[in-house]
């Protein structure tokens, strides 16, 4: 990709409008769109199955992040997420195909920051990486907060297949809270220090929690399998009301997707 390319790109990309975000997020736990996307999976290549255990695979960088222990009032939710791990272990084939998430990891990115190659370029050889943190809470000090201490509700409407990954879509029923979360990126990526380190909007914010990743090539049976399966447990929770309570977000550094480091001076932002 040349530099003018990205520059169209950075310069264009922008967080969905409230109604085609939640649009988008329906569609995408529906089950003809699963049934579409479990077709299309491959191996994430984050973890690999070896002497009958998992083994984290190099993945490192820095995200602003907002995990789900660290909010109030999640409890209900956790202890439903790790269920529907239960079921995709035992519904799923082959075992090893399927790296299910530690419940301490469960999260949403709130902002991407750098990761993998870029992070090292940018960050790591660059020799920057313990001012990072300081740049980053620059960024969070121009931000307005609009919260108020209000908690922002995200409601989990069910399964999605990435193509890599399984993760727990949510929507937000109040559009005021859904902008407190695209304010607040806006101001993030608008932010020239760390746009001048390459720091920028690559996706529109999408509300998930990542569950499992596939780490194994399937056959068709097994990909008609997870297509089942993803969509009895999205029956299942059209009857239920699980929130993700988001109040605080911050910046975390990770060596692998299993693990988000946080450091007594790694700042956080009241959403």
């Amino acid at each position: 990709m040349n530099y003018k390319t990205a520059t169209i790109e950075t310069a264009t990309m922008s967080d969905l409008p409230f109604v085609d975000y939640t649009n988008r997020q329906l569609y995408e736990v529906s089950a003809a769109r699963n049934r579409e996307r479990a077709l299309k999976t491959k191996p994430a290549g984050n973890f690999v199955f070896q002497q009958n255990k998992w083994q984290p695979q190099e993945y490192e960088g820095f995200a602003v992040v907002s995990m789900l222990s660290e909010n109030e009032g999640n409890a209900p939710l956790l202890a439903r997420l790790i269920s529907v791990q239960e079921e995709l272990k035992y519904n799923l084939e082959p075992r090893y195909g399927f790296y299910l998430l530690p419940p301490d990891s469960f999260h949403q990115t709130i902002a991407n920051t750098l990761s993998a190659d870029r992070f090292k370029q940018h960050i790591l050889y660059a020799g920057l990486e313990a001012a990072y943190p300081v740049l980053v809470e620059q960024a969070f000090d121009q931000i307005a907060s609009s919260g108020e201490g209000k908690v922002l509700p995200m409601k989990m409407i069910g399964l999605s297949i990435f193509g890599t990954a399984i993760g727990m879509l949510g929507i937000f029923e109040d559009e005021a809270a859904y902008q407190r979360v695209t304010n607040f990126r806006a101001g993030f990526y608008g932010n020239h220090e760390l746009a001048a380190l390459d720091v920028r909007m690559t996706r529109p914010f999408i509300g998930h929690i990542t569950l499992a990743y596939i780490e194994h090539s399937l056959n068709k049976n097994q990909k008609d399998q997870l297509a089942i399966v993803v969509s009895e447990i999205n029956e299942a929770l059209l009857s239920e009301k699980l929130l993700f309570n988001i109040a605080n977000a911050g910046l975390r550094r990770y060596h692998h997707l299993a693990e988000f480091i946080k450091r007594d001076d790694y700042p956080d932002f009241k959403l």
